[in-house]
């Protein structure tokens, strides 16, 4: 079950970030098709870590660019990057401890990353382009 779609309008025309925003679209609709993760724990645990470390990998990829060229939204960016991560370690912790809130954290990670995709990483689109990133 795919509860986010790939759309152009996500698209920040840089092959590289498009192809890992893709990536992280795959990751949470996976997490969206585990039933129970709760109760599915082995299926749904190994899932949690890819997002982990995706997200570090993704958002260390657009930071690198936003301190390159010297992206003038690089801090209020790099906050709402900071929110996910927190976001996602509380619950891992949870996870973990087996005190599993799935549900809203699913609801609220896929809302997220809509609203980042369509809103905050859009704005750096003309950055990127007049530096030659594409």
């Amino acid at each position: 079950m795919k509860i986010i779609e790939w759309a152009q309008k996500m698209s920040v025309q840089v092959a590289e970030i498009d192809d890992q925003h893709k990536k992280l679209v795959e990751i949470i609709n996976a997490a969206f098709s585990i039933e129970n993760p709760s109760e599915n724990r082995k299926k749904f645990e190994p899932i949690l870590n890819d997002l982990i470390e995706f997200t570090r990998v993704h958002f260390s990829t657009e930071e690198k660019y936003f301190d390159k060229f010297n992206y003038a939204e690089k801090d209020e960016h790099i906050e709402e990057h900071l929110k996910l991560i927190d976001a996602v370690l509380k619950f891992k912790d949870g996870f973990d401890s087996g005190k599993c809130d799935c549900e809203p954290f699913l609801s609220f990670l896929r809302d997220w990353l809509a609203e980042h995709l369509l809103k905050m990483d859009q704005k750096y689109i003309e950055c990127f382009k007049a530096n030659g990133l594409e």
